[in-house]
């Protein structure tokens, strides 16, 4: 189809400025292209001033945005792929690498001064607790922890180098840095005295034979009668239960113990006065008012035998 051309002033101002672009003009909704009449044709500018130029960035801007809310949301919520790393989560991400770092680092150096730097090495050993032992045996005993820092030094490497496990029922370590080291003893409590040969021998209320002493008074504890045979027997066990259940005060006025039986158990004093315990049952009532009756009636020195088999109604003579 041919259209006549007609002059215009644009066509004009065209023709004269044939150095400048010129700006393109398109019919819209047009099936074809065609040449158009700028004064009979609507004509719609596309330069970067135009509406649509307007319209796209306003849409690539929204884009961005809906972009920049989907990093936020779960993997599942999001309909476009993940967008790439952005340099504030890189560096984010290196801080935590730094951090995680810096935190190994800082327990290695820990791990290393407290358990091999010598800043903390056993340089001075103090014993406590030593009675059936002499503590300057166990100093000597523990020698080889000298140097050793005090974290690295355990329990059962000290009981085994005291040795001597029929007294110790076991030890126990306190660090007093830089370089004190207590070493705590916990040694079996003797509770009597039997007879053996020519010697004595100290017993716990285990039948645990502790150390000899040439003399009973030495021994300190009470001399249960039958010797080392009675050791391990009902009737030691039940003598060394009446005797660790009486006071201090008491106990040390007790010269001998008695068991002709599990049910008949007597106590023989010092001053030479009598104790008919009777059963092992209600012992710690029993120790009450024993002691009841010595500051008591036993103060006025003409008692002879204290009667608490039945500690309810005591009798004295």
């Amino acid at each position: 189809m041919s259209h006549s051309k007609k002059s215009s002033p644009d066509q004009h101002t065209d023709s004269k400025n044939s150095g400048r672009q010129r700006t393109p003009w398109v019919r819209l909704n047009s099936s074809k292209v065609e040449q158009l009449n700028s004064e009979t044709d609507n004509l719609v500018d596309i330069s970067t001033n135009s509406r649509f130029a307007q319209w796209r960035r306003d849409y690539v801007e929204q884009a961005h945005l809906e972009d920049a809310d989907k990093e936020g949301q779960p993997a599942d919520q999001q309909s476009q792929p993940q967008p790439a790393r952005t340099p504030r989560s890189v560096r984010r991400w290196k801080g935590w690498v730094y951090g995680l770092a810096t935190v190994i680092a800082v327990a290695a150096l820990f791990v290393g001064v407290v358990f091999f730097s010598p800043l903390l090495a056993t340089r001075t050993i103090t014993v406590q607790g030593a009675s059936l032992l002499d503590s300057s045996y166990v100093k000597d005993q523990l020698v080889p922890l000298e140097g050793v820092p005090m974290t690295r030094v355990t329990e059962d490497q000290v009981a085994d180098l005291v040795g001597n496990q029929e007294v110790l029922r076991g030890v126990s370590l306190e660090a007093r840095p830089p370089h004190e080291l207590v070493v705590k003893l916990h040694e079996r409590v003797p509770v009597a005295v039997v007879k053996s040969d020519d010697a004595y021998v100290i017993v716990d209320d285990e039948g645990k034979q502790l150390r000899t002493t040439e003399t009973v008074e030495s021994a300190g504890v009470p001399l249960v009668d039958g010797g080392t045979d009675i050791l391990g027997t009902p009737e030691f066990t039940t003598v060394t239960g009446v005797l660790a259940a009486l006071p201090t005060s008491i106990l040390s006025q007790v010269s001998e113990a008695t068991a002709d039986s599990t049910s008949t158990i007597n106590l023989q004093m010092v001053d030479g006065t009598q104790v008919i315990w009777g059963a092992p049952a209600e012992s710690e009532l029993k120790a009450k008012v024993l002691m009841t009756l010595m500051e008591s009636v036993g103060a006025e020195g003409a008692v002879t035998v204290y009667d608490v088999s039945s500690p309810l109604v005591p009798t004295v003579k």
